[in-house]
C-alpha cells in the first residue's frame, strides 16, 4: 500500500482548516495545519510534506510572501504550493507562477477540483 501524501494547509480561518482537514483525510491525505505564515514557514521548513495548500491574505506574512520565501529554501524549492484563496480575482489575472506557486485556486472551487489539483502534485 502506497504511504499517504501530506499536506500542510495554511490558512488563517478555523473553520476552512477543520473542512479542509477533514476533506483532505477523507480522500487519503496527512494533513498538517498552520493558522498563520509564521507557524507554517516553520512547519514547512521541517521538510514532512508532499504539497503545501496556502491561503494568501494571513496575518504576520502574506501567503505570497511565505511563497517567495519557500521557493528560495534548498529544503521547501521543490515542494509545489497551490494557493487557496477567498480572493475572487479570477485565475488568469493573478500571476501567482511569478511567486512559485503551481496553482491558484479560489475556495469557492467545487472540493472535487480541489481533490485533483492535489493529487496531481503530490
Amino acid at each position: 500500500m502506497a504511504e499517504k501524501k501530506t499536506v500542510l494547509f495554511i490558512d488563517d480561518n478555523p473553520v476552512d482548516r477543520a473542512l479542509i482537514n477533514r476533506l483532505l483525510e477523507k480522500n487519503g491525505f496527512s494533513v498538517l495545519l498552520a493558522e498563520d505564515g509564521i507557524k507554517g514557514y516553520k512547519m514547512a521548513l521541517e521538510g514532512k510534506m508532499d504539497v503545501i495548500l496556502l491561503d494568501i491574505l494571513l496575518p504576520g506574512m502574506s501567503g505570497i510572501d511565505l511563497c517567495k520565501t519557500l521557493k528560495k529554501s534548498p529544503a521547501t524549492l521543490n515542494v509545489p504550493i497551490i494557493f487557496y484563496t477567498s480572493l475572487d480575482t479570477p485565475k488568469e489575472f493573478i500571476d501567482y507562477t511569478s511567486y512559485g506557486a503551481i496553482d491558484y485556486i479560489q475556495k469557492t472551487t467545487p472540493t472535487e477540483e480541489l481533490i485533483s489539483a492535489i493529487k496531481a502534485v503530490a
